[in-house]
């Protein structure tokens, strides 16, 4: 009889070591998951972080950039509200002042377009310029003296070429002599140069352009 009770409790208390073994190893396991699940979590947040303050930072440089394309956009530039033809002309106004050293700011400028085959010179003999031109007359004071005529023809390329024009025709073989006009016209013409015309004088030329005056 004491042996069956023996037996009986020795086998209850390996029962009993069993369960609580069995237990501590869910009890583990679990634990185990949790903290595996709680890293996993931490990392999800600390990706998900990382990909907003990326794309905080790639938003912020897009802001910038579009910023800077704004003000950029947004600079004056000191001929707006011209057409592009008196922008030209103010340009190569500039251009030529700068060329012929001249210091003071013209008072008036006339712009007269001339067709394809225009005379050098307004005289029977005279040669013909086989393009088209166009003549800046631009003065300082309203005086022959402080009156340039020039004459030129654009390339499209930001050159031009260009003869400066007789101030004044007195010489009476101009009305006589076609030989001579047209020997001289040649001379004139064979005269012209070539010039580039910058964007740099823009400034002094937004000062001028008022002053054009397309005939």
């Amino acid at each position: 009889m004491k042996k069956k009770i023996l037996l009986s409790v020795t086998f209850l208390g390996i029962i009993t070591l069993s369960a609580c073994s069995s237990t501590k190893n869910s009890d583990e396991k679990t634990q185990k998951h949790s903290v595996t699940s709680s890293s996993t979590q931490k990392s999800l947040s600390r990706s998900k972080s990382t990909s907003s303050s990326r794309n905080n930072a790639t938003a912020g440089s897009q802001t910038e950039k579009s910023s800077t394309g704004n003000i950029s956009k947004s600079s004056t530039f000191p001929l707006s509200g011209y057409s592009s033809e008196q922008i030209e002309y103010a340009r190569v106004t500039e251009t030529l002042l700068n060329y012929y050293k001249i210091q003071h700011r013209p008072v008036s400028i006339e712009v007269t377009k001339n067709g394809t085959n225009h005379p050098v010179f307004p005289f029977s003999g005279s040669v013909v310029v086989p393009r088209d031109t166009v003549t800046l007359s631009f003065s300082y004071d309203y005086t022959m003296a402080g009156t340039s005529t020039v004459t030129y023809s654009s390339n499209h390329n930001g050159t031009i070429n260009f003869y400066k024009d007789p101030n004044h025709y007195q010489d009476v073989r101009y009305l006589q002599d076609p030989v001579w006009v047209k020997q001289e016209s040649q001379k004139l013409l064979d005269s012209t140069q070539l010039i580039e015309i910058p964007t740099s004088f823009d400034k002094q030329a937004s000062q001028i352009i008022s002053e054009i005056v397309i005939k």
